[in-house]
């Protein structure tokens, strides 16, 4: 998979996706710190700080940890997907798509890059974990073939303020 990618989302806007560089860093606190509660509700109890998005955006190294942005037509962020790799041939997948990009296709898109992209790195097996009330998010991973494979009650400031965690798993 070769980045940066142009996608149209489905309000015709084009998406270029693309790794972050240094100069991102402000744009991702921007992303990260303006998410609603409606979005935050799946993924923990309270907000993202500066200082914690600029320890993820740190641990970003292209060897263990992957990103890829989402940057809209007026050079904003808008959404981040990542590979968390957890052996020598599976990683996590994550994404999150800011509340003004949701629902028009971006996490799709995301979702489908991103397992190229891991194909491409050796990686064979994709884990993700979302809360089982993100409907959304459920239908997106199931939509590329990802099966649960667990379900567990965590801590609410692990996985959002309720509900419990599906482990999902994709074998590429």
């Amino acid at each position: 998979m070769q980045f940066p990618k142009k996608v149209k989302i489905t309000t015709g806007e084009e998406i270029t996706l693309r790794f972050p560089e240094k100069n991102d860093l402000e744009k991702l606190i921007r992303m990260y710190t303006t998410l609603s509660e409606k979005s935050l509700r799946f993924l923990r109890p309270y907000e993202f700080s500066k200082e914690e998005v600029k320890k993820m955006f740190e641990r970003v190294d292209f060897e263990n940890v992957y990103s890829v942005v989402a940057e809209n037509e007026k050079g904003e962020i808008v959404a981040e997907s990542r590979l968390i790799k957890v052996g020598e041939k599976s990683a996590e997948l994550a994404v999150i798509v800011h509340d003004s990009y949701q629902n028009k296709g971006l996490g799709q898109h995301l979702v489908k890059e991103m397992i190229e992209f891991a194909k491409s790195r050796g990686i064979r097996r994709l884990i993700a974990f979302i809360n089982e009330r993100n409907r959304v998010a459920l239908h997106i991973f199931e939509k590329f073939g990802f099966k649960v494979e667990a379900r567990s009650h965590l801590e609410p400031s692990i996985m959002g303020k309720d509900g419990a965690a599906l482990k999902l798993v994709l074998q590429i």
